[in-house]
């Protein structure tokens, strides 16, 4: 369960595009956001949900291809937190780790024809 923790883990580092590692930020930002919405859903922090989601609505390009990599990331993440047992973060801890993915993703997607 070494892989759980560090996506509990990955909740508490501060979300950067260079971090990621991919030469894409737009998709490193996108599963960062289907991530965090996994791990909101398994501790019903349905605001938390309901801003990522108005987020990319708000930023993203509508492409299919994007919303099935969300959806993707968001039922692995769902499914590694809740089989992990490791307890949810803070509200407050969340909301901030969400308030910067909410960021890179504007960023990332800056100028694309929505």
């Amino acid at each position: 369960m070494k892989w759980a923790k560090a996506i509990f883990l990955g909740l508490l580092l501060p979300v950067l595009p260079v971090a990621a590692g991919s030469s894409n930020p737009g998709q490193d930002a996108l599963v960062e956001m289907g991530r965090l919405n996994g791990v909101a859903l398994a501790c019903r922090y349905y605001e938390q949900t309901r801003r990522i989601k108005q987020a990319l609505i708000d930023n993203l390009p509508k492409r299919r291809e994007l919303g099935q990599l969300f959806d993707d990331r968001t039922n692995e993440s769902f499914m590694a937190f809740v089989n992990s047992g490791e307890p949810c973060p803070s509200p407050a801890e969340f909301e901030a780790s969400v308030e910067r993915a909410i960021r890179w993703i504007e960023q990332a997607f800056e100028g694309q024809s929505l």
